[in-house]
């Protein structure tokens, strides 16, 4: 029984105490175990439920703990329990417990000892020991002479040597291969001064493996402020180191053929003419561009002209030593660099044989391509004395080997860039020549052969150049094709046709159709349906009263692609012709897949009969077929009767050329052509 005279003792305990009664409720609770639980006084726990002085999660076992105690069960507990104070936080308490007599009744005494301190500080250490055991990153400890302490499982997995092997050995990480005598000064003044050091540095494994490891160091002082221990934490930066390397060399190199880049090529070739110009050196430069590539890859796809680029690519390196340049500039266009090149005749003996070894055929997930190059040359310094220079010399000498058939070489001369100059001056005019309405039609008519009556105007494009004056098409429609202004010119040259023809409709002439030529890029083109449409529209002229020829080149690139947008042209009730028929990749027997009504004979053919025996043959043979196959056939480039006599021998059903008649503007075409009596010819 709690006695007055125990009470003073009770109320200056260093232990907390309280009394529970029967009903559980606090009865009594001493200073200490206030101040524990952050009352202000020990009165007002008085009254208190003891359930809400226990946390939820402890209740259940310290409730059956004190029915055992009133049931006689026990006579004594002890247990650890958390309790919360009066603002709501759990301390750790140490309890030991019993029953007693207070006040007539009998109650529950404990004494409480605060240990919230100790387990929490036991706690962090088996989180620090969990930490430790379950990280990632290797752990080593050491003592103040760099002598391995302890080292956890990762330390392990990452170097191979067990706890075993690694206690007492000098850190190799951070000593150096011997002693504490190789330690990096640096290292130790930092460590010393701010308590902490980090960076790269490479390891070896116990299999004698190296790898990269990013390690941390800090230091452990004791309560003079000496340094004890040192904590070394790493990770194995391989992968990481891997990953920064492969991006550094994608950086420097194309994805698709490992090749130097663009820009990698530019770096590397600035630093050999500034050898080269140091040494008194010289060095040659190839632009290598691949010849009908494009449409290899828009007709079979970009992943087999992938494929495609890769084989050309390990071409060209057979042919190359080791320490030459060779670099994918973009596209299907390479460089390669030259460092101690000694003649142009070296440059011309290696042109050829990359040419040569270009033109064999590739076999490609089961086709056969066959593909060429075209390749400029420049020289350092004849042709230039920086990167830029040299680049742009050798690619103006590579379109000069295009124009001269493709499949060529070409060395720069100084003639070129006075040309490439020409044309940027030329490409610039043309790119305003059709806002400034410079563009005009000329007419160059059809005749039939069997009567040499009107039945065709094929509509010419000629271009007055404010300077220049009348300029023929072989002067810009390479370059407008090249540009990509020939699409915007073909739609102006279809309106501007059926505008005409229009025009000579209602005035009364009779000239049976009108022919206007489609460019391949616009051939390609989506909106070619509706700009058909939207021209005959436009001027009124009769749908059959149009015929579009297009080129066998153009069909061919992408034949499936070509058979729908023919059929298409068909159904807006238009005439279609296969212009320059012979020149290409088809064949007679191919056509008979496209909805096609005229075939006209290349120039080519027609040039040399009847006294070229192939020709005459080929020809006749073009006629007999092409007429199996229900096409009208026109023959172009007739300028002799001879030629005249045996075409319309033949069975060719048109001609056309200067035999009968040049291209004139509509003017003269009318004055010429359309006489008054003749209105109604044809």
């Amino acid at each position: 029984m709690l006695e007055r005279s125990s009470r003073h003792f009770h109320e200056q305990a260093l232990v907390g105490i309280y009394v529970v009664d029967a009903a559980g409720y606090v009865r009594y609770a001493n200073p200490k175990m206030a101040d524990i639980l952050g009352y202000d006084h020990a009165e007002a726990m008085i009254g208190l439920p003891f359930s809400e002085l226990v946390a939820p999660e402890d209740l259940a076992q310290v409730q059956a703990h004190h029915q055992q105690l009133r049931d006689g069960a026990r006579n004594h507990v002890r247990h650890t329990r958390r309790m919360v104070s009066q603002n709501g936080a759990r301390r750790w308490m140490d309890v030991h417990g019993s029953v007693d007599e207070f006040e007539g009744g009998t109650v529950l005494i404990e004494m409480a000892l605060d240990v919230n301190q100790q387990v929490q500080a036991a706690w962090h250490s088996r989180l620090a020991d969990r930490v430790f055991e379950s990280a990632s990153e290797g752990i080593l400890i050491t003592d103040e002479e760099f002598r391995i302490l302890t080292v956890n499982p990762a330390f392990t997995r990452i170097t191979g040597y067990g706890i075993d092997e690694a206690i007492g050995k000098h850190s190799r990480m951070m000593t150096g291969p011997s002693s504490r005598t190789n330690v990096n000064r640096s290292m130790l003044e930092q460590l010393a001064s701010i308590g902490n050091w980090q960076g790269e540095m490479m390891d070896r494994r116990k299999d004698g493996t190296w790898y990269p490891a990013w390690l941390s160091i800090s230091t452990i002082r004791d309560n003079h402020d000496a340094i004890s221990h040192y904590v070394g934490v790493f990770t194995d930066n391989t992968i990481r180191k891997e990953a920064e390397n492969k991006l550094a060399y994608l950086a420097e190199h194309d994805n698709l053929t490992g090749l130097f880049n663009r820009n990698s090529l530019m770096r590397t070739l600035s630093e050999k003419i500034g050898s080269a110009e140091q040494h008194g050196g010289n060095l040659m430069l190839f632009f290598i561009d691949f010849d009908r590539f494009k449409s290899v890859n828009d007709t079979l796809g970009h992943h087999f002209g992938d494929q495609l680029l890769v084989a050309a690519t390990e071409r060209l390196r057979r042919q190359l030593r080791q320490q030459d340049v060779l670099a994918r500039f973009g596209g299907d266009e390479f460089i390669v660099v030259l460092d101690d090149a000694a003649s142009e005749n070296m440059a011309t003996e290696l042109a050829q044989r990359l040419m040569s070894n270009m033109v064999e055929p590739f076999f490609i997930n089961g086709h056969k391509i066959f593909m060429s190059a075209s390749i400029g040359c420049a020289i350092y310094p004849q042709h230039g004395k920086d990167a830029m220079t040299i680049l742009k010399n050798a690619d103006i000498a590579m379109y000069r080997a295009k124009e001269r058939g493709k499949n060529a070489f070409q060395l720069f001369n100084k003639e070129m860039s006075v040309r490439a100059l020409e044309q940027m001056l030329l490409e610039n005019s043309l790119r305003h020549a059709l806002e400034r309405q410079e563009f005009e039609l000329f007419y160059q008519p059809q005749l039939s052969a069997a009567d040499n009556r009107i039945c065709g105007m094929e509509a010419l494009v000629r271009w007055r150049h404010p300077t220049r004056g009348l300029t023929a098409p072989g002067l810009f429609i390479s370059l407008a094709e090249q540009t990509g202004l020939i699409v915007p010119m073909g739609d102006w040259i279809l309106r501007e046709a059926c505008r005409q023809g229009k025009a000579w409709l209602d005035r009364g002439y009779r000239f049976g159709r009108i022919a206007v030529n489609l460019s391949p890029c616009q051939f390609l083109s989506d909106d070619l349906p509706a700009a058909i449409d939207a021209a005959l529209a436009q001027s009124g002229l009769p749908p059959s009263m149009l015929e579009l020829e297009i080129t066998e080149s153009a069909i061919m690139q992408n034949q499936q692609a070509a058979t729908a947008l023919l059929k298409r042209m068909r159904e807006l009730g238009v005439t279609i012709s296969v212009d320059d028929f012979g020149t290409g990749y088809s064949s007679l027997a191919s056509l008979k897949q496209y909805p096609l009504d005229t075939l006209k004979i290349d120039r080519s053919f027609v040039k040399d009969i009847p006294y070229d025996a192939d020709n005459v043959a080929i020809t006749e043979a073009i006629i007999a077929i092409a007429h199996k196959l229900r096409l009208r056939v026109v023959a172009e480039g007739v300028e002799s009767e001879e030629q005249n006599a045996f075409l319309r021998s033949a069975g060719c059903d048109v001609i056309q050329g200067y035999l009968h008649g040049r291209p004139l503007p509509p003017a003269e075409i009318e004055s010429r052509w359309f006489a008054e009596g003749e209105k109604n010819a044809g």
